[in-house]
């Protein structure tokens, strides 16, 4: 994997994770989505990051 495509794969996911963080009331408040299914999206977010993170040379 190339250090652009790891960095740009990282971007990706923290803006992702970014985005749920900001908004986690407004989307369990509006019943976009369940308290798991949050905790869900954000968990394997962060391990997603963390492979990238632990495979990167």
């Amino acid at each position: 994997m190339s250090s652009s495509t790891g960095l740009n794969d990282r971007i990706e996911i923290l803006n992702e994770l970014r985005f749920y963080l900001r908004h986690e009331q407004k989307l369990l408040k509006e019943g976009w989505m369940t308290e798991s299914d949050f905790l869900k999206i954000v968990e394997a977010l962060i391990r997603e990051y963390a492979v990238i993170l632990l495979t990167e040379k």
